[in-house]
């Protein structure tokens, strides 16, 4: 599973952005993620702030319209 790079402010820093779904492929609340860490796995939780937190329950490859990879978390809210 490989993210996609961005650098959306033009610092050195590297930031990675995923789209987020729920288990029947709908869009997630919020729909991407933009995030330092590469590499999310099944168990791991986002933290999203006020109490709230997604779960990642699997991962995928969705084919953009132009054929680019789009990394995909699969999620659910997490108690």
């Amino acid at each position: 599973f490989r993210s996609i790079r961005f650098r959306p402010d033009g610092r050195n820093r590297m930031h990675f952005a995923y789209r987020l779904e729920r288990e029947d492929g709908s869009p997630a609340e919020p729909a991407v993620l933009q995030t330092a860490v590469p590499n999310w796995r099944p168990g791991d939780t986002i933290p999203l702030g006020a109490g709230r937190t997604l779960r990642v329950v699997g991962t995928r490859l969705k084919e953009s319209p132009d054929g680019d990879p789009v990394p995909v978390l699969v999620v659910v809210e997490s108690a």
